[in-house]
């Protein structure tokens, strides 16, 4: 599957609270919608058909290891079945909480990859080496991402430039920013046709979940 720059349609959210409930994944819903709130086109990555009946917005940050777990298992297995079974458009915002080590680095890496079409392959191999980059000091991140370039297979010149590039740093502040108006308070964290949920749930409570709005 391939990444691209959401440039096109806005994505509109009606917010409703959840809280989590007593177990790690496990949220329950209030019955209150906030309000509605539109995403700039041009902050996330999107996949899957853009006609699609229902569109999730995904917070995630690379260096969050909830997060590697989601996408490694729940995130995969939704991914396997709605967003190439043409029912879901998945559209991810990279989001640096500052609860872990290296994570802007790693975002700028993470950007620059989607901006060679490679976003999706950069995300997964930077999960797999994740124990040797999250408490790297400056040279050992250098040369984590000097390896992923090589991994993933990365133009060398054009990911150094777009690292440098002020607006790659502007996007993370806009997202930042976003994540606190939609409130985000932890990762991973998505919108399922508006609905916020939290946490690295199970597949089957989240598989019932996108299925009830898809049936609603």
């Amino acid at each position: 599957m391939r990444y691209g720059r959401e440039a096109e349609a806005r994505i509109f959210v009606i917010l409703t609270l959840l809280t989590l409930a007593a177990g790690p994944g496990l949220a329950s819903a209030q019955n209150t919608a906030v309000e509605k709130l539109e995403i700039s086109e041009d902050l996330g990555w999107s996949v899957g058909d853009p006609e699609a009946p229902l569109t999730v917005v995904e917070f995630t940050d690379i260096s969050c290891p909830y997060c590697s777990s989601f996408y490694n298992g729940t995130r995969a297995s939704l991914h396997a079945e709605f967003v190439e079974g043409g029912k879901v458009r998945w559209v991810t915002l990279s989001y640096v909480s500052g609860l872990y080590p290296n994570s802007e680095a790693l975002f700028l890496g993470l950007e620059c990859a989607g901006h060679q079409d490679r976003y999706d392959d950069f995300l997964r191999i930077a999960y797999l080496d994740r124990e040797t980059w999250i408490r790297a000091n400056r040279d050992g991140v250098e040369a984590a991402l000097e390896n992923l370039v090589g991994q993933v297979g990365l133009d060398r010149a054009a990911f150094s430039s777009c690292r440098a590039d002020p607006s790659v740093r502007e996007r993370l502040k806009n997202i930042v920013a976003l994540s606190r108006e939609v409130g985000v308070r932890g990762t991973p964290t998505w919108f399922v046709d508006g609905f916020l949920v939290m946490g690295d749930l199970p597949h089957g409570f989240a598989r019932h979940f996108i299925t009830s709005r898809l049936e609603g």
